[in-house]
């Protein structure tokens, strides 16, 4: 009895994984999402902000520390000590910002464009991420379970928070 039920358990499992990779597998590596938020401040107070990567860690909850490496290029590492590495690619002052993932060992990678657009009051916020996900398992994960604007949905919070206050 208690064998047959531990035979169709590991057997579901087994099932579970080869059809989570399955669906992960017919999924597109690449992806774009975006996501914006108004904020009441000058284009410059957000872009200083996103610019300034050594203060990360005293607004993003997820960072314990950064490595600069240059003036364009950083080393984060997170939360659960995984470490990854960014850099700025484009810069166009108070308008424009694009960060890019230069790990080739990740199962991701990509980049983020953060778009500055003055509104009146403030300045609208738009995060777009061009992202790939190399394993099925976890592109499965990425667009069913966490979805593919989670990230940016956690960040335009954080900038929020740092903006606003508590």
């Amino acid at each position: 009895m208690i064998y047959s039920i531990l035979i169709y358990g590991v057997g579901f499992v087994v099932a579970l994984v080869l059809v989570v990779y399955g669906i992960g597998s017919v999924l597109p590596v690449e992806h774009t999402s975006s996501l914006e938020k108004t904020f009441p401040v000058p284009a410059k107070t957000v872009y200083a902000l996103i610019r300034n990567v050594r203060e990360y860690p005293s607004w993003r909850s997820n960072l314990k520390s950064i490595e600069e490496i240059s003036s364009v290029s950083w080393k984060e590492t997170d939360s659960n000590r995984e470490t990854t590495t960014y850099s700025f690619v484009r810069d166009e002052k108070d308008r424009l910002l694009e960060s890019k993932i230069m790990d080739e060992d990740k199962p991701f990678g990509g980049s983020w464009t953060f778009e500055l657009i003055p509104v009146d009051g403030g300045v609208k916020l738009e995060i777009t991420e061009n992202g790939r996900v190399f394993s099925p398992i976890f592109r499965f994960f990425s667009k069913y379970v966490f979805g593919h604007t989670a990230t940016i949905r956690a960040y335009l919070e954080q900038v929020d928070r740092r903006i606003q206050g508590p």
